[in-house]
């Protein structure tokens, strides 16, 4: 081999073993362990607030919230796979929910071969026949009320049991006084599921939670079949305050759950359709000032002012009712 060839050969095997070896001695231990960061940036970085907030951050001011999701099967679902990240949220405005949820149940529920059968699986547009998911499930506690409550009462031990409720809902149903709810044609199961809450204490008031805790459960059963067969024709004697025109625009972004003239798909839920309006403004005040429980109520109705509540329940009352059976 020429000599300049085996020297040039030489340097190479030279550069390369110094290339190999000098980092080793001109860096510190931490070099490139996580990628392209100077040592210690990683625990600079960790100890930073982080930008996207996550659930742990979000339990400080939704804890009732919080707690149905912990406690649900949407657990792994972070709060910002629907919301988003909490970019300056609360100081700058509230979180984004979703119009369109079924896009976002889609992705884990729409049947698809391969899928993980601890994740219910349906046909959506066969499921839901276009409703938003909603309707039927809270996204933060996904059950169905409504498959919970099963309604098989008698009629005829309602019609007495009833007599005791007249004085406040009529002897048909029908309120005599604007401020207390009409029951005749309300959903059966809603009337199952409000008055175990009075008799259990998840739902407080006055004169209702004594009553409801002197039922049995075969009484509620049979007063909510009662009140379900009635015909609710007549109903709203009471004189609305509000402008049903102006609550006739803020009741679309109640449609998802009580339908567009208060007549919704969820038994479970109330119908609001020729409902007394100062009852409806009584509830709405109650759901606003934390006094009356419900999840998605809570966040609904903490962004109406007073007129606002009188207009969506003057709209509601001049609805057309529609009995159950």
């Amino acid at each position: 081999m020429p000599k300049h060839i085996f020297r040039l050969l030489l340097l190479i095997l030279g550069v390369v073993v110094v290339a190999v070896i000098a980092p080793q001695f001109l860096t510190v231990d931490s070099f490139y362990r996580f990628g392209h960061y100077r040592a210690n940036s990683v625990p600079e970085i960790a100890a930073k607030e982080p930008v996207l907030q996550t659930a742990r951050y979000c339990q400080d001011c939704h804890t009732e919230r919080h707690a149905q999701w912990s406690a649900s099967n949407h657990k792994s679902v972070t709060c910002e796979v629907c919301h988003g990240a909490a970019l300056g949220h609360p100081q700058n405005g509230k979180l984004p929910i979703p119009k369109d949820a079924a896009k976002l149940c889609t992705l884990c529920h729409e049947a698809m071969p391969g899928r993980p059968r601890t994740q219910p699986q349906i046909q959506v547009a066969q499921h839901s026949g276009g409703q938003q998911c909603t309707v039927c499930h809270n996204p933060h506690s996904p059950k169905i009320a409504a498959a919970l409550v099963k309604v098989a009462g008698n009629d005829t031990a309602g019609k007495q049991k009833a007599a005791d409720c007249a004085a406040c809902h009529g002897e048909t149903g029908i309120s005599p006084n604007d401020t207390w709810p009409n029951l005749a044609g309300q959903n059966a199961a809603y009337l199952v599921r409000i008055l175990a809450a009075y008799k259990s204490g998840d739902q407080k008031d006055v004169a209702m939670t004594p009553l409801a805790q002197a039922l049995s459960d075969a009484d509620i059963q049979n007063l909510a079949t009662y009140y379900a067969g009635l015909n609710c024709k007549g109903a709203a004697s009471g004189k609305a305050a509000g402008d049903a025109a102006a609550g006739k625009v803020l009741a679309k972004n109640c449609v998802a759950c009580h339908g567009e003239t208060g007549i919704g798909s969820n038994p479970a839920w109330p119908q609001l359709a020729g409902q007394q309006p100062g009852y409806l403004v009584n509830v709405l005040k109650a759901f606003k000032a934390g006094l009356r429980k419900d999840p998605m109520m809570a966040g609904i109705s903490r962004g109406l002012s007073d007129t606002d509540i009188a207009n969506l329940a003057a709209y509601y009352a001049a609805q057309n009712c529609q009995s159950t059976k």
